[in-house]
C-alpha cells in the first residue's frame, strides 16, 4: 500500500453542506491538484479534525482512506470492491538492510500562499533526491501533524512488507520516507508544493477551515467485507 493521495473535475471536490445541520462534525479541508508519474493532474482532498484525517485518493473512484488518530487505526476503503483494509499501527521490527543518511538541502527561491512564505527544500538519502518540496513554516500545524502520525502508523506495515521484498520498498528513498524516517516531509513546515522521486507532484490550491462536514464523512460502510493485511499476505 503506497501513500499517493487523489480524481474528479474540480466542481466534484467541493463538499455539499446539505444535510450537515445542528451537531454535524467539522473539518478543515484541504484542497489540492495532484500528478502521478508526471501525468495529468487532477484535484485531491484531505479532510482533519482533532480525532480523524480522511484522504480521498481518487474523488472519482469513492475510495479514501479513514485514519483514527486516537486508536492509530488505519482504514483503507474500496468503493469498487467494497472492502475495507484494516490496518492497525504496531512498531516497525525490521532492520534496514543499508545504512541510511538523510539530509536537508536549502535552495533558492520560494512561493508564497495564503500569505505565509514556503522555502525551497530537497530532501535526500544516501545522495538520492527524495522529495523536492516548497514548505512553509507554522502553517498548517494540525493538519501537519495528523499526516505524519498518519504515515508513522503506517510504518510498521510498511516494514513488513519490504522484509518481505516489495520491490517498491528497496531503495534507499523508499525505506527512508515510508519506514524509518516516515513523515519527514513535514519536517520543514507544511508542503505547498511537493515532488518525490517517482515525479508524483502534490500542490495545495486551497483551504477550509472549521467547515461543517457530513455527518457521514468520518464514517464506514457497514455493508462493506473488513480484511488484515495478514490475510493479504496468507492468500486467505
Amino acid at each position: 500500500m503506497d501513500k499517493r493521495m487523489v480524481r474528479a473535475a474540480a466542481a466534484g471536490i467541493a463538499l455539499a453542506l446539505a444535510g450537515c445541520g445542528q451537531g454535524a462534525p467539522h473539518a478543515t479541508i484541504l484542497y489540492l491538484q495532484t500528478r502521478e508519474y508526471g501525468g495529468s493532474p487532477f484535484p485531491a482532498r484531505i479532510l482533519v479534525n482533532s480525532r480523524f484525517l480522511r484522504i480521498d485518493p481518487d474523488m472519482a473512484t469513492g475510495n479514501y482512506i479513514l485514519f483514527n488518530r486516537k486508536e492509530r487505526v488505519i482504514y483503507s476503503v474500496d468503493a469498487a470492491d467494497r472492502t475495507i483494509l484494516v490496518i492497525h499501527s504496531h512498531p516497525v521490527t525490521y532492520t534496514s538492510p543499508m545504512l541510511l543518511e538523510n539530509r536537508v538541502a536549502r535552495l533558492p527561491g520560494s512561493l508564497v500562499f495564503d500569505g505565509h512564505k514556503a522555502l525551497h527544500y530537497v530532501l535526500s538519502t544516501n545522495g538520492k533526491q527524495c522529495y523536492d518540496v516548497y514548505a512553509a513554516k507554522g502553517f498548517l500545524r494540525g493538519a501537519g501533524k495528523a499526516l505524519v502520525a498518519y504515515e508513522q502508523a503506517l510504518a510498521g506495515e510498511q516494514a513488513l512488507a519490504a522484509e518481505q521484498g516489495a520491490p517498491e520498498l528497496q531503495g534507499p528513498c523508499d525505506l527512508a520516507d515510508s519506514i524509518f524516517a516516515a513523515g519527514r516531509e513535514y519536517a520543514q513546515g507544511f508542503p505547498i508544493k511537493m515532488t518525490d522521486q517517482n515525479q508524483n507532484e502534490k500542490t495545495l490550491v486551497r483551504v477550509r477551515r472549521d467547515v461543517a462536514v457530513k455527518r457521514d464523512t468520518f464514517t464506514l460502510p457497514a455493508h462493506y467485507l473488513r480484511y488484515s493485511p495478514n490475510e493479504v499476505r496468507s492468500g486467505s
